[in-house]
């Protein structure tokens, strides 16, 4: 029995990665289901980089989602049909206590490839102080998990832009810049424990130009290239490297910075997919946590991602390298030469994954069902 009211809990603990997702998510359940939506966001300050324009109401329409502050002085008149709860941010105990019996409550998790998840999805568990059941919904990279997000038109916009080189261009000139055909375009947005300027420094040293694009966001350095006090629009150099400070880019500007780019560093969870659904080359850098824990994450996803390929060893090694702040410039060189052969292959497992359901058709099958 399909649902027509949720709601959606975002608790934005860091970052961009918890709103994004939670927008992503929203939208397409309201574009391809019709599925009236609430989204409870807790730092609406935050949020606003990625819904432009929302103001500091308690509860407000934005592109057809109900936006609602989170906050102790919200009032939970009624709960929806269907509620999710994302990353294990937990429930607020005034909206638990207006849920129903029949209410569908599902906490939707992180992405991760390690080997527990395929075991750990679907299933379910008493809430310890309401005695309702919360069931689990782990994202994934094979069948037997969520799958990935990926909203239905995505792949067809992607392959019109990176077929269309007025497209491309007219891109490039909203920010007022121009490129060689021969520049390698390289995409960086980074958490702060990177080795940005070492990274830097060897590109500088490039036998070919290299620019690098670079999100304005609160993780930047104070300091690069010598330069201080970083703002939308600076362009610095060095060598044969050019760096652009880009304004904060809305999600559809995002990808199609992917989309251009030969190179893409992302982070978190929201870039990391996006980066995948670009079917460029990428370096993902986990979220940082105690004991190197990331590391755990990062390393499942280099075996599922790039098992079998001849140079999953140069690929891994810069991977990991940026993840743990110890680049060296030897481990660029290794990694440059084989940068077509990762563009193929990575190009190869975009498509072998967009040949898996995706992760919102499955998440509506499954609550559907609970529903019944």
């Amino acid at each position: 029995m399909r649902v027509k009211h949720w709601d959606i809990f975002c608790k934005i603990v860091d970052n961009y990665g918890d709103i994004g997702v939670c927008w992503r998510l929203a939208k397409q359940l309201q574009n391809e289901y019709g599925v009236s939506i609430r989204l409870f966001v807790s730092d609406l300050v935050v949020a606003r980089d990625i819904l432009v324009r929302i103001s500091d109401e308690a509860e407000q329409e934005y592109q057809g989602v109900t936006i609602v502050r989170w906050d102790e002085d919200t009032e939970f008149n009624v709960a929806a049909g269907v509620v999710l709860e994302t990353f294990a941010c937990g429930l607020p105990t005034q909206y638990i206590e207006k849920m129903k019996p029949e209410t569908v409550w599902v906490n939707v998790d992180h992405l991760s490839a390690e080997p527990w998840v395929p075991e750990f999805h679907g299933l379910n568990g008493k809430h310890a102080e309401s005695n309702f059941t919360r069931h689990f919904f782990f994202p994934g990279f094979d069948e037997v998990t969520g799958g990935l997000l990926r909203e239905e038109g995505l792949v067809p916009q992607r392959d019109v832009f990176q077929h269309s080189t007025a497209m491309q261009y007219e891109f490039w000139q909203s920010f007022d810049i121009k490129l060689s055909d021969d520049d390698l375009k390289i995409s960086l947005f980074s958490y702060k424990n990177t080795p940005i300027d070492t990274l830097l420094a060897t590109l500088a040293e490039s036998e070919r130009n290299v620019v690098i694009f670079m999100p304005f966001n609160d993780c930047l350095p104070n300091q690069l290239l010598g330069n201080d006090n970083l703002a939308a629009g600076d362009c610095l150099s060095a060598g044969n490297l050019t760096v652009h400070i880009l304004p904060f880019l809305t999600l559809e500007d995002y990808d199609r910075l992917l989309w251009s780019c030969d190179l893409n560093f992302v982070r978190g969870e929201e870039s990391w997919i996006r980066a995948v659904w670009a079917a460029k080359p990428f370096v993902w850098q986990p979220y940082l946590q105690v004991d190197n824990a990331h590391l755990v994450k990062l390393n499942a996803f280099l075996k599922t991602f790039y098992e079998g390929f001849p140079q999953h060893q140069a690929t891994a090694a810069l991977h990991q390298a940026w993840s743990v702040n110890e680049f060296y410039p030897d481990i660029w060189h290794e990694y440059l030469p084989h940068l077509n052969d990762i563009a193929q292959y990575t190009k190869q497992q975009s498509e072998l994954f967009l040949q898996q359901e995706s992760l919102v058709p499955k998440l509506v099958a499954f609550c559907d069902n609970l529903a019944k």
